[in-house]
């Protein structure tokens, strides 16, 4: 069987790129993660609010949790220009909350680390969507400019986005 890519924001017709944390291999149901509390229920890591550790068949990190541990970045937002600099705060704070509502539907798109320097910082996240879609957000909410770059030999997307102050949304 040919492997035909699929289209998207890569652009054109692509080799679909695997997850090397996503494993095909199922783990025993329930499976809690020991450091960020989700559980593996029907074939998916889930956040399950009342759920006793001690209802675990096993016991592993999830996903995230070892792509944050091995600092395997899989998305990486770079921002910069005055504008920033004068609305750092704001911007930041709207990227965490943009975060957190990411969480109700997929619990494996997280943030990984935040570099701030000056007018620049950059944001490792756990998968290319979120990275994609924080890049999406800072266009849309205050303009400027956005590039989207792609490995070809690994599942990873860098995301730039650029504004001067002095620009008009």
């Amino acid at each position: 069987m040919v492997n035909r890519g699929h289209r998207g924001i890569r652009g054109g017709l692509t080799p679909h790129l695997q997850d090397p944390y996503l494993t095909r291999k199922g783990y025993k149901e329930p499976t809690f993660c020991p450091v960020c509390g989700l559980v593996y229920k029907n074939r998916r890591w889930q956040r399950i609010p009342d759920f006793v550790r001690e209802d675990a068949a096993e016991v592993h990190k999830c996903p995230a949790c070892r792509k944050i541990e091995d600092r395997y970045a899989m998305g990486v937002i770079y921002i910069s220009g005055d504008f920033f600099k004068e609305h750092s705060e704001e911007i930041l704070n709207m990227i965490k909350n943009e975060e957190n509502k990411e969480l109700v539907h997929n619990p494996l798109d997280r943030i990984m680390a935040i570099n701030q320097n000056g007018d620049k910082v950059e944001i490792e996240t756990t998968s290319e969507n979120l990275a994609i879609h924080l890049g999406r957000m800072l266009y849309h909410s205050y303009g400027g400019s956005v590039e989207y770059k792609f490995s070809e030999e690994q599942k990873l997307a860098r995301v730039f986005w650029h504004r001067q102050k002095k620009e008009v949304k």
